[in-house]
């Protein structure tokens, strides 16, 4: 009986002391805090709003197109986020053809339809991205020389990420910012008036809408994919054409 009555008691205490316990605090990097802290990668890819400026890396006319064509574009300049490059430049924006309709003597208007819709990095890996097109314009050229497109040192700094302020690194100067700190270095406007002559081409900016300095073309964007559409002429994009993306 008293052998019961001990057990009982010392039974009863331990369940007291275990309750009692003070319960573990959360771990302070716990998987969910650390990745939302952690900073964007290229592999997660660009934050919706992100514009990219990139280039064509090859010529697309509306004679040859055919839908499914693949596409391919560079990114023009590093894009940073957090003090990291999260697209460098020169990586690979691809799409393909959606629709495409060459002039005939039957019908004198063309056009293209285009998406881009991954980038892809060094490793082999693709990020699916959904990208729209904010403007386009004609590939930068020197003054004297058409077929020429100007050097990467003589370009201004690339475009932000939402909310950053300060003009983007560009891997000519090993991502040392410009003379500009707090604000965009300042880019010509390509649409602002009084600009020297038509053969001018400037980079297009981050505020740059719709077709940019192109004769004759224009771009409907309310659908899937951004249609360019001439009614004059075939649509033809020089290799090197000027493009800026808004991820979605």
């Amino acid at each position: 009986m008293m052998k019961s009555l001990y057990l009982a008691i010392i039974l009863a205490v331990g369940a007291m002391s275990w309750a009692q316990a003070p319960t573990a605090p959360a771990a302070a990097n716990s998987p969910a805090q650390s990745s939302a802290a952690k900073p964007a990668t290229p592999a997660d890819g660009p934050p919706s709003g992100t514009l990219l400026s990139i280039e064509l890396s090859k010529s697309l006319d509306a004679k040859k197109a055919k839908p499914n064509d693949r596409i391919e574009a560079r990114t023009a300049t590093d894009l940073l986020a957090h003090g990291q490059i999260v697209v460098p430049r020169n990586a690979k924006i691809v799409g393909h053809v959606t629709e495409a309709k060459a002039r005939s003597k039957a019908s004198p208007d063309s056009m293209i339809g285009i998406t881009f819709d991954r980038m892809l990095l060094k490793d082999g890996r693709e990020v699916p991205l959904q990208l729209a097109i904010q403007a386009i314009a004609r590939p930068l050229q020197f003054g004297s020389n058409p077929e020429g497109n100007v050097p990467r040192a003589d370009r201004p700094g690339g475009i932000p990420m939402p909310g950053q302020r300060g003009p983007l690194g560009d891997a000519s100067t090993q991502g040392t910012p410009s003379a500009y700190p707090g604000d965009l270095a300042p880019i010509p406007d390509p649409m602002a008036p009084n600009r020297t002559s038509d053969s001018t081409v400037v980079p297009l900016s981050p505020t740059s809408k719709g077709v940019v300095g192109m004769k004759g073309l224009t771009l409907d964007t309310s659908g899937p994919s951004a249609v360019l559409s001439s009614n004059s002429g075939n649509v033809h994009l020089d290799s090197g054409t000027q493009l800026i993306l808004r991820v979605q």
